[in-house]
């Protein structure tokens, strides 16, 4: 872990503080422009734009995966096996096939255009790929799973235990009032981690904006592989490499810190 993850992180850390040379490269002088250019408007809005987009994504997607978890942890044996095989077949796939097959439907030229002109739905191609609306998709249909599956987990932990529900019955509360009173907060913990899982990848993905955005989505991920990449600013990228890295570390920590002040209540109870 040292080795493939430690010292990485901590050399894109340190050239972090270093210049960048007049033709790229690093030059080796302790320097903090870096980190403020980061603050700068044009800088500072792509940050706030990925973490607008990764919340909304994040959100998206657990309003989508909550029923459709809730349907697996209630449906048969049988058929809560054909539907985890559905959710788990995605990831035999590289998400990058996956987008570009997505990128094939949504096309101009693509599947859901030619049956819309075929039934004269519409009398020319809708314009989907390459808009933020596009970007959004793409980010949603790769994240899905990996917010269905911890929600899936944490409701079958309570539908093993169905006195619960009963004595919330006993008591008189309805259906709609036991999955709020009950069901929802003893899923806290499969939100969290689904929540977790969905947005640390959205916010430092780069190959959905790109495709699926086509140059004209920037968000933090495509931002620093292009200072990597197309400008030759490593320092620069690795500030706002490491400015990711604060961040999710800083949502790890509170997540981790809430859950186990809920677990010590639910212990202490």
């Amino acid at each position: 872990m040292i080795v493939f993850f430690g010292i990485p992180n901590l050399y894109m850390l340190f050239i972090s503080f270093m210049q960048v040379g007049g033709y790229g490269g690093i030059v080796y002088h302790f320097t903090l422009a870096n980190y403020h250019l980061l603050f700068h408007w044009i800088e500072f809005k792509v940050i706030v734009d990925s973490l607008i987009f990764s919340v909304i994504v994040t959100a998206v997607c657990l309003v989508v995966a909550y029923p459709f978890a809730y349907i697996i942890a209630t449906s048969p044996a049988r058929r809560k096996l054909i539907l985890l095989f559905l959710v788990i077949v995605p990831f035999w796939t590289s998400s990058l096939i996956r987008t570009f097959a997505l990128m094939f439907l949504i096309s101009t030229e693509g599947f859901i255009n030619s049956v819309l002109l075929d039934f004269h739905i519409i009398h020319q191609p809708l314009n989907m790929l390459y808009t933020l609306g596009a970007t959004y998709l793409g980010q949603f249909y790769s994240m899905l799973p990996y917010m269905i599956l911890p929600l899936y987990a944490s409701l079958q932990g309570v539908m093993d235990h169905p006195e619960y529900m009963e004595a919330s019955r006993d008591l008189g509360a309805g259906a709609s009032k036991t999955f709020w009173r009950v069901v929802a907060p003893l899923t806290i913990p499969g939100i969290a981690t689904g929540s977790l899982l969905v947005f640390i990848p959205t916010l430092g993905t780069f190959f959905i904006p790109l495709l699926m955005g086509g140059g004209g989505v920037v968000l933090v991920g495509n931002f620093i592989e292009s200072q990597f990449l197309a400008a030759d600013n490593w320092p620069f990228g690795a500030a706002a490499s490491a400015l990711v890295i604060v961040i999710t570390l800083l949502l790890i920590g509170f997540s981790s810190r809430y859950m186990n002040n809920a677990f010590l209540e639910e212990g202490n109870a």
